[in-house]
C-alpha cells in the first residue's frame, strides 16, 4: 500500500518529472520574432521587385511566382495592390512617368538656342532618364501583351514632344509653324525619335554593342535630321 503511494506522488503535478514535462509558460524557449516593414517601404519593395520581374519575364508571368521571389504571400501583394492590374499601373508610373521631365518641352521651345543645340540637349536628357534594360523590357513587353500603357504613354507624351520638334523644325526652315502636320512630316520625328529608342533595343533585348560616345552619337543622328552634312 505503501508502495502505491509513493508511485502515485511521483505522478503528481508537484513532482520534478511533471515540471520537465509541463514547464510553465515563463520557462518556454521564445520563438523568433517577425519585424514588421512599415507599410510604405513593403510597398515600394513589392513594387520595385515587380519591375524587375515584369522586366525579365513579361507581363504573363503569374504574381504568384513574383511572391515566391519575394519571400511573401500573394495576398500580402494584393493587399498593397488589390489586381494584377493595378500592380501594372504603378509600374508604368515608376517606369515612364517619374523619368518624365516636363522641362523637355519648355527646352524645346527656347527658341533663345539654336534647334541642333536644344534638341541634343533633349536627347541627352532623354538618354540619361531613360537608358536602362527595364525601361525599354517593360515597354515591349506591355505592348507584346496587350497592355495599353505604352499606347498611352506615346499618346499623351512623346507624340506631344514630336509635335513641338516639327513645328520647331518649320520655323527652324523658315517657314510658319502653323497649319496641320500632315503624316509624313510626322513620321519624320519617329523616324529621328526611333533611331534612339532602338539604340535601346540593340544594347538591352538584342545585347549587342553600341556606341559609348553618347554625346558624339546623339550630335550626329540630330545633325542628319536637320539636313546638316557636317
Amino acid at each position: 500500500m505503501r508502495e502505491q503511494k509513493k508511485r502515485a506522488n511521483a505522478g503528481t503535478a508537484s513532482g520534478p518529472r511533471a515540471a520537465a514535462v509541463a514547464p510553465s509558460p515563463s520557462t518556454k524557449p521564445k520563438g523568433r520574432t517577425r519585424s514588421r516593414l512599415d507599410p510604405e517601404v513593403r510597398r515600394r519593395m513589392i513594387l520595385d521587385a515587380a519591375v524587375e520581374f515584369f522586366a525579365e519575364h513579361g507581363f504573363g508571368a503569374q504574381i504568384k511566382d513574383l511572391a515566391d521571389r519575394l519571400g511573401i504571400s500573394q495576398g500580402l501583394i494584393f493587399r498593397y495592390f488589390t489586381t494584377k492590374q493595378n500592380l501594372v499601373e504603378q509600374v508604368y508610373e515608376k517606369v515612364f512617368l517619374q523619368r518624365w521631365s516636363p522641362g523637355w518641352e519648355a527646352g524645346l521651345r527656347d527658341r533663345a538656342k539654336p534647334l541642333q543645340q536644344r534638341l541634343e540637349e533633349f536627347y541627352l536628357s532623354y538618354f540619361q532618364a531613360v537608358d536602362e534594360s527595364y525601361w525599354i523590357r517593360v515597354s515591349l513587353y506591355a505592348s507584346l501583351a496587350g497592355h495599353d500603357i505604352i499606347g498611352r504613354y506615346i499618346q499623351t507624351h512623346v507624340n506631344k514632344l514630336l509635335m513641338i520638334i516639327l513645328r520647331e523644325l518649320r520655323v527652324h526652315r523658315g517657314f510658319s509653324e502653323e497649319g496641320d502636320i500632315d503624316p509624313i512630316e510626322f513620321e519624320l520625328a519617329w523616324h529621328l525619335h526611333s533611331t534612339f529608342i532602338y539604340f535601346l533595343v540593340r544594347k538591352y533585348v538584342h545585347h549587342q554593342t553600341v556606341a559609348e560616345d553618347k554625346t558624339a552619337m546623339v550630335s550626329r543622328i540630330v545633325s542628319n535630321f536637320l539636313g546638316d552634312r557636317r
